[in-house]
């Protein structure tokens, strides 16, 4: 027994490997219907992960689904009504309200109202000594509704009137864009020497200005064709040839005598029945048309 040799049994131990803080890899569903025992190679493929969008990157070609709003009756089919977002934005669009005025609740119109309610519920009654606010005082004096509108609508009444609640848009049509708006307006710029717009204050008047200027002024005296053959060669009440011929103030000529006489019965004038005031100014345009008459028979007889 010393001679022979002591068989001593040797054991194997398996490392643990779980917790050596290596990535554990995923089990698919192949692998658990074969079972954990089967020593088949496996190939590990990365798994892509979902990719969040980045606001900050702008892409094209990408269909934006749009937001589909479902309406149903319960009177109508089952089927839902669906509008597209746009229409919906339209629509709110077309109701918009202007939001940085004061609340309706809380403007002077609604103030004024809220105390002529609280006036209206005490008229008539006993002072109960309860404060109610510097605008809810007792009015023994009722204001009167106009035709402009009631007590409350601001025509009446005192204090700010309540502004449209639809939204307003200026327009301005710039005829000139090289000019400085803030230095002609107000004569005073930010920039100051480093504006690149023109800084003048000066008021220029447009083609179309001018055309409407001279339409308006233009009158058809500017078309009358003055000459001598208008001026009458006898007078009105005479029927004779002037003699120390007078004219009044409606540009009517007359003998001196014969405007005399006519002023002793009437003071208006013959012809136009205009008042005349008894002023007869010499008319030097008669005269010097007498003479020229007198200087060509002359030279005729010579």
């Amino acid at each position: 027994m010393s001679d022979a040799e002591v068989e001593i049994p040797t054991t194997f131990k398996k490392r643990n490997l779980k917790n050596r803080g290596g990535r554990k890899r995923k089990t698919s569903s192949s692998e658990e219907k074969n079972g954990s025992d089967s020593d088949e190679q496996t190939v590990v493929l990365p798994s892509k992960r979902p990719q969040k969008l980045n606001p900050n990157i702008q892409r094209t070609g990408e269909k934006k689904q749009k937001v589909v709003i479902e309406k149903s009756d319960s009177s109508e089919d089952d089927k839902p009504k669906t509008t597209t977002l746009s229409v919906v934005q339209q629509r709110e669009n077309a109701t918009a309200t202007y939001e940085l005025d004061t609340e309706r609740d809380k403007d002077a119109q609604a103030i004024f109202e809220k105390a002529q309610k609280i006036n209206e519920e005490l008229e008539g009654q006993a002072d109960d000594k309860v404060y109610r606010g510097i605008n809810n005082y007792a009015q023994y004096y009722k204001k009167r509704d106009t035709a402009a509108g009631n007590a409350s609508s601001g025509f009446v009444r005192k204090g700010p009137i309540r502004a449209p609640a639809n939204l307003r848009a200026t327009v301005r049509w710039d005829y000139q864009p090289d000019i400085c708006k803030d230095y002609k307006e107000t004569g005073f710029c930010g920039f100051g020497d480093s504006c690149k717009f023109l800084h003048d204050r000066s008021d220029y008047k447009h083609g179309w200005q001018l055309e409407r200027e001279d339409l308006e002024t233009k009158d058809e005296s500017d078309y009358e064709i003055h000459s001598d053959e208008e001026l009458p060669f006898k007078c009105f009440i005479c029927r004779d040839s002037f003699k120390d011929p007078v004219v009044t103030r409606c540009k009517h000529y007359f003998c001196e005598k014969c405007a005399l006489q006519q002023y002793k019965k009437s003071q208006r004038c013959f012809i136009c029945n205009a008042q005349t005031g008894g002023v007869f100014n010499p008319a030097k345009e008669i005269e010097e048309k007498m003479k020229s008459i007198d200087d060509d028979e002359d030279d005729d007889d010579d």
